[in-house]
């Protein structure tokens, strides 16, 4: 049976290693990534964007360096930036007025047809997007 697929944002995942309000969720969602039960879908561009937020957060070298070895364990499924999946942000970043970062991952998510989950409320405005925290 195949397992259900959710794409998430940055804002989830660093909420893995920020412990504030929603937290929990993302862990929810993490644990149930990796028992297999659901397939989180990402595109690549997450890692930098986690990375980034956690390094103004204070991140270490030594901190940033095990988060990054902790996000690649994970076994995200991680979606490649192509030109086709760019025009699709694009079209969706015009449509709901977003950045091009946030309308990737509505994007990937319409692409796939499945639920997109974040922590940022303003795409709370978009079709099929969870909020959590």
């Amino acid at each position: 049976m195949e397992r259900e697929k959710k794409v998430v944002d940055a804002s989830v995942l660093f909420k893995l290693y920020a412990h504030e309000a929603g937290s929990d969720k993302a862990i929810m969602l993490r644990d149930a990534h990796v028992d297999g039960k659901i397939l989180l879908i990402v595109p690549e561009l997450i890692f930098l964007e986690v990375l980034n937020a956690m390094r103004y957060k204070g991140g270490t070298t030594e901190i940033l360096s095990a988060i990054t070895k902790e996000l690649f364990d994970l076994q995200l499924h991680v979606e490649r930036l192509t030109d086709f999946l760019l025009t699709k942000a694009v079209t969706v970043s015009l449509e709901y007025n977003l950045t091009i970062y946030d309308a990737l991952y509505v994007a990937l998510a319409q692409l796939y047809g499945v639920e997109f989950i974040t922590a940022d409320k303003v795409l709370g405005k978009v079709p099929n997007v969870t909020i959590i925290g």
